[in-house]
């Protein structure tokens, strides 16, 4: 087996890492020189889930509570740094949806400690779909049991990674509900691949408060 993302062999390293029980074949993909690239969060606003000093909220959750919003209590797995952005560059945007395997065990764990009724991923457009062939997100939390309750129905007219803080911020509601199911009394996890000024995330949580939910957390892979 060869390193989904520097093609070196796993086998060695494989065997070593099998016999002191830290990792098993099913989910090791990638070797350990490449997976200390990624920086993993430790300690992390209690809001968004950026990493810094200790759990306060940092100025951005001060403002979404400001506005009135219901912060997510969000959590994500990894910074992203130079190796998330070409991570992503080559999972998103280069099409190898072989690489949505390197996190997916991890992602499925921290579904199981989360305590939520219901998973809820972020859909990507009737573009994107035809454009990319795949959703990111679902590539991602394969094998995660959800249900699809949004739709995307503003036209894109540039990818999320190609705007400004600014524009994102500014974006208007890009969601409707696609399925209408009663979520009175249930705990909802919103699924995204990456985190950046959390609108697209508020968004889809507006739309699920509508259906009743009781509480909409969100979860991410990057941050």
């Amino acid at each position: 087996m060869m390193c989904l993302l520097c093609q070196q062999p796993l086998h060695d390293e494989l065997n070593l890492l099998q016999a002191l029980g830290v990792m098993t074949l099913d989910n090791a993909v990638i070797c350990e020189p490449c997976r200390q690239q990624f920086q993993s969060i430790t300690t992390a606003c209690a809001g968004c889930g950026r990493q810094q000093a200790d759990d306060t909220l940092c100025q951005d959750c001060r403002r979404w509570q400001q506005q009135g919003q219901q912060l997510l209590a969000h959590c994500a797995l990894y910074q992203y740094n130079e190796a998330m952005r070409q991570y992503m560059k080559a999972y998103k945007f280069n099409g190898d949806y072989l690489l949505r395997t390197v996190f997916n065990h991890e992602l499925i764990q921290k579904v199981h400690t989360m305590a939520m009724d219901m998973v809820v991923p972020v859909p990507v457009s009737h573009d994107t779909m035809l454009r990319r062939g795949f959703n990111q997100t679902l590539g991602l939390f394969e094998g995660v049991p959800y249900q699809a309750l949004l739709q995307v129905t503003q036209q894109q007219k540039a990818h999320q990674s190609q705007r400004d803080r600014a524009a994102r911020l500014h974006q208007k509601q890009p969601f409707s509900i696609a399925v209408t199911k009663d979520l009175v009394d249930q705990r909802v996890l919103l699924v995204d691949d990456v985190y950046t000024t959390g609108n697209t995330l508020y968004h889809a949580a507006t739309l699920l408060y509508q259906l009743g939910a009781k509480e909409v957390k969100s979860l991410s892979l990057a941050r």
